[in-house]
């Protein structure tokens, strides 16, 4: 890994260390940190140039719905997009796949369904 890269991982620890984040965030690595969300926890493994974001709706990495990658300098606006008190998590699961996204919380809720499973974070 590089100075350049380390310097990354190194920033976008550092944030979390420092930031006022909603919810409970478990540091447990060097370049990883569980963050609880309230109903989806989301793991975070930071590495060389991006970012893994692993989503699960328990705190069992065993048990993980999906994943999705962030290239490193946009993490942290990632993470404040995910902490703004207006916004908050919608997962929908659907037969071998799932979808991340960040939506307002006034937008309605969907249902879930036999074939489709939308899970949101309380907070």
């Amino acid at each position: 890994m590089s100075v350049n890269n380390k310097d990354e991982v190194l920033a976008i620890m550092e944030f979390i260390k420092s930031a006022n984040l909603k919810g409970n965030i478990e540091i447990t690595d060097d370049n990883e940190f569980l963050w609880d969300l309230g109903g989806v926890f989301l793991r975070f493994l930071v590495d060389n140039r991006e970012t893994t974001v692993l989503y699960s709706r328990g705190k069992s990495h065993f048990f993980e719905i999906g994943h999705f990658h962030e290239v490193n300098c946009d993490v942290i606006s990632l993470i404040q997009d995910i902490n703004s008190e207006d916004k908050r998590i919608h997962i929908a699961v659907l037969l071998g796949g799932s979808k991340f996204s960040i939506e307002h919380k006034t937008e309605k809720q969907k249902k879930s369904w036999v074939l489709v499973r939308h899970y949101y974070s309380e907070l």
